[in-house]
């Protein structure tokens, strides 16, 4: 049950702990090519499209891999739909009239807190947040040049 999470294998090289006897030589590798994330994909309302190309112009290089299209998808849908739900909200306000004439607190911000709640675990798995871009190596490609100040 529980416990800690797996490190990544790249995670590992970086940090000199890989051991060749816990590594899983069948292990998945990403590939690198972006093309298809280059367009929003059609499905998308064209605010959700916007926060795709953004979103994409501020990930850094190497963050993502072709992999991670259906999950980037994922989080910019719900990003799109936590604005849309933020506006709903500012022009409801916090409180609202029930069927009795009652006032009761707006069900949009269960909604909000719902679609927080998954934004959440989706950003610190992408690498997202200050603190799982702290835990996250970037892959560098081969294509990739070597910035000759580095270790300045």
């Amino acid at each position: 049950m529980g416990g800690r999470p797996r490190k990544p294998t790249a995670v590992k090289k970086l940090q000199g702990t890989l051991q060749k006897c816990r590594t899983n030589p069948l292990e998945p590798q990403p590939q690198f090519d972006l093309k298809d994330f280059k367009e929003p994909p059609e499905y998308l309302t064209d605010s959700a499209k916007e926060i795709w190309s953004f979103a994409l112009q501020q990930a850094p290089e190497g963050m993502l891999s072709s992999l991670d299209y259906s999950i980037f998808s994922e989080w910019v849908i719900l990003y799109d739909q936590f604005i849309k739900l933020s506006e709903g909200l500012k022009q409801q306000g916090t409180f609202v009239r029930d069927a009795d004439g009652n006032q009761t607190v707006n069900n949009i911000i269960n909604s909000i807190t719902k679609t927080a709640t998954i934004l959440r675990g989706i950003e610190n798995e992408l690498g997202f947040t200050p603190a799982s871009r702290s835990k996250v190596s970037s892959f560098k490609t081969s294509s990739e040049k070597k910035n000759k100040f580095e270790g300045f």
